[in-house]
């Protein structure tokens, strides 16, 4: 048998590896997306304390006014929690737009003001450590 020199691109098992590969990214994504599942749940915190949790999926429309210095307005519609209005000086949180994503957050830095779309989750912890390894 004479050797030509030339070699098959990919190998069966080269094959194997990927597809191995591919799975395990896969499972890693709907699992991420797992612990994502949930209502949102709005956290307004005021100077690090928690003031409010709204379920955005449950609540009515409606506007509520923070009694901060200075003053900060919410508008929740549809699902969605945003700033509306702020007597901050540069007013960058009206600009944040609307938050409805589990993971949106939004500050008005004056008003020491944050809000964090938070999910009810579903059980799953993000972290998984093995014995001896997590303190």
């Amino acid at each position: 048998m004479k050797n030509t020199g030339q070699r098959k691109l990919l190998k069966r098992f080269d094959v194997l590896i990927i597809t191995g590969l591919l799975c395990v990214a896969a499972a890693i994504f709907f699992i991420s997306k797992l612990q994502n599942e949930g209502s949102p749940v709005a956290v307004i915190t005021v100077d690090g304390e928690e003031v409010e949790r709204i379920d955005l999926s449950a609540c009515e429309d409606t506007i509520l006014t923070l009694d901060t210095s200075p003053v900060v307005t919410l508008e929740i519609k549809e699902g969605t929690i945003r700033f509306t209005n702020s007597l901050c000086p540069d007013g960058t949180c009206e600009k944040s737009g609307v938050l409805r994503d589990i993971g949106d957050t939004a500050a008005c830095l004056p008003a020491k003001t944050v809000v964090t779309v938070e999910g009810t989750g579903t059980g799953l912890d993000a972290v998984a450590g093995a014995k001896g390894v997590m303190p």
